[in-house]
């Protein structure tokens, strides 16, 4: 019998300018995959300067837009209430990658973890909080175990921390977002064999790339490719303002024409195609065993600029296209939510099914 301690624990994905919630129900398992109906997908866009990189610069004022998204809009909005909450931290802030340690697992004890990840994590000793998950091998040899490490700055997840209890909630967990995107993007009843994936997240002030090979994240890199980026060029070089600018990139995009800003849209994505370049090579070259990409799904708001997933495509030499966001619900009942809007909630959608899910007892991130 399914027993979640948490009911009704809601997804919170949390950004530089939004705040998007998703709450799910969990139904019986579809044969051995666990299938789940939406019961509300909202979000609320922030002002500039409230949260600057993943930083919370004025929490007091984060805190009345999450008790505003919290609350029941309408008569007709319904949702369960709950305390319970499984929420992101910026991935610009964290620290994921897979790791090996030259043992087989029923011999690592935590502080070869703890050891072994100092190798790798880019923050001072005692000034992280470090999680990790032992993932399956069964291309190396028994002596050696992949172990996927999670860390990020205590100050920044005693900061999320504060903010979420200071409007209410419990937290029943904190995650980075490249983990809730993998769960929501990646297909959860398929095997990639022989071909590894990569999951492109834009969001209004980030990006992020995360590759996906032999059936495990292998690491995430934060990119400087945004929406917000984009926006922001249209503004000054064509002298518009913000709310112009906005309206002129989503109008024109990445289609070809003589408009004005279209070689200023272009010159901005080379330089993603080129940090997408940089990021897949260094996989090839720093990982064993590695799956040749040939995938890229692309997810969050700013994914669905027109024309982008065909010039990554086309300039990458890999195919690219957005994603479903709702794929791993698994539910019968149909999601009425736009097909292009659902690409914002991605992260969310992944945070709300470890929610649903019993949070401390799930054995695969993914």
């Amino acid at each position: 019998m399914f027993f979640n301690p948490f009911p009704h624990a809601i997804g919170l994905d949390i950004g530089d300018l939004s705040i998007k919630m998703v709450q799910l129900s969990k139904r019986r398992k579809r044969q051995k995959q666990a299938a789940f109906n939406l019961i509300v997908a909202k979000s609320t866009r922030l002002p500039h300067g409230l949260i600057v990189g993943g930083i919370l610069e004025k929490p007091e004022a984060v805190q009345k837009y999450l008790i505003h998204l919290l609350k029941k809009r309408t008569p007709a909005e319904k949702f369960y209430n709950t305390p319970w909450v499984v929420a992101s931290v910026p991935d610009s802030q964290g620290f994921l990658k897979l790791i090996q340690i030259e043992k087989n697992f029923d011999d690592i004890i935590d502080e070869d973890i703890v050891i072994a990840a100092q190798k790798h994590v880019p923050f001072a000793a005692n000034d992280y909080y470090l999680d990790w998950q032992i993932v399956p091998n069964s291309k190396l040899a028994e002596e050696h175990s992949n172990i996927l490490i999670a860390s990020i700055p205590k100050k920044i997840v005693d900061m999320y921390t504060s903010l979420l209890e200071s409007v209410g909630l419990a937290v029943v967990a904190l995650e980075l977002g490249a983990l809730s995107v993998a769960r929501s993007m990646i297909t959860a009843d398929k095997q990639y064999i022989g071909q590894g994936r990569a999951i492109l997240d834009i969001n209004e002030a980030w990006s992020a790339l995360t590759i996906y090979d032999n059936d495990h994240i292998q690491f995430s890199k934060s990119l400087s490719y945004s929406g917000e980026k984009l926006t922001t060029a249209l503004a000054q070089k064509l002298h518009l303002s913000y709310d112009e600018a906005e309206i002129k990139k989503k109008s024109q995009g990445l289609e070809y024409s003589r408009d004005i800003s279209w070689p200023i849209l272009a010159e901005a994505t080379d330089q993603l195609v080129m940090e997408i370049k940089q990021t897949v090579d260094f996989y090839y070259s720093h990982f064993q065993n590695t799956n040749k990409i040939t995938h890229i799904t692309m997810c969050g708001g700013g994914s669905a600029l027109k024309g982008l997933d065909k010039i990554l495509t086309e300039k990458l030499k890999i195919e690219s296209a957005p994603g479903h966001v709702w794929k791993n619900l698994f539910s019968p009942k149909p999601v009425n939510v736009d097909e292009t809007q659902s690409l914002k909630f991605a992260k969310a959608v992944g945070l709300a099914i470890r929610a649903a899910n019993n949070p401390f007892f799930d054995d695969n991130y993914i």
